[in-house]
Order: C-alpha cells, then sequence, then structure tokens
C-alpha cells in the first residue's frame, strides 16, 4: 500500500496551524501542545521545512515559526517533496533510474498514473487543505 509517512502529515499539520495563527509566531511548544505531536519531532520536521525556505524561525520571547511564504502558494507536492525526499510513486519514473526500462511492460502506464498524482499533489495548496 501508498502511504506517507507520520512525518509528511505530521508537517502539514504543522503548516496548516501556523496558517491559522500567521499573525503571531508559533512555537513548538505550543504546536506539540495543541496537536499531540513530539516536541523533538516537530523540530525535525520544522527544521527541514526552515531549510527548504516555506517557514521562518524567529528568535526572543515572542519568537518561534511563521509561514515564509502564503499558504496558497505552499503545494502539497512540495511539503511531500521536502519531507519524503521525492515525490514518486514509482522510483522508475525518475530518468535513468531503471535499467529494464526499455523492456518494462509497464513503463508508459505507470509514469502517466505518476504524473497524475503528482499533478493533484501540484494543484493541492496547503490553504485547500
Amino acid at each position: 500500500m501508498f502511504s506517507l509517512r507520520k512525518e509528511t502529515d505530521y508537517a502539514i499539520q504543522f503548516l496548516k496551524l501556523l496558517t491559522k495563527n500567521s499573525r503571531t509566531a508559533t512555537s513548538l511548544n505550543e504546536v506539540s501542545e495543541k496537536t499531540g505531536l513530539s516536541f523533538l519531532f516537530l523540530q525535525k520536521i520544522a527544521r527541514k521545512l526552515r531549510l527548504a525556505g516555506i517557514i521562518k524561525a524567529e528568535l526572543g520571547v515572542e519568537g518561534g515559526y511563521r509561514l515564509k511564504i502564503p499558504a496558497k502558494k505552499i503545494t502539497l507536492k512540495k511539503v511531500i517533496s521536502v519531507i519524503e525526499g521525492g515525490c514518486l510513486l514509482w522510483s522508475c519514473c525518475e530518468k535513468g533510474e531503471c535499467k529494464r526500462l526499455e523492456k518494462c511492460a509497464i513503463n508508459k502506464k505507470v509514469r502517466k498514473i505518476n504524473s497524475k498524482i503528482l499533478k493533484i499533489f501540484e494543484e493541492t495548496k496547503l490553504s485547500d487543505l
């Protein structure tokens, strides 16, 4: 069965919470309390999202995290790619990945399915969730 890791699910929940608190920075403690997610796991997620330029950190007493770009510009594909390290259902869909590509009986269909799913992920924005 195809499924995204819990880390991706938690990242989306974290980002969604940041959209609701857009006027103030939100601390990871606050996110942990509101969502029940592990503080340490949230640190790992926040680091990936920050390095990807999706969120920004603010230091100080009133510090925490904010979205760096508007929620309507953050695609599900972007979040999945950052957390999962890519966004492919089949690794063979990446150019040059499969050594049996020319003999593969399902290559064209698999690529078409992958393309449709990626399109859905690209069209779905954080603000849509």
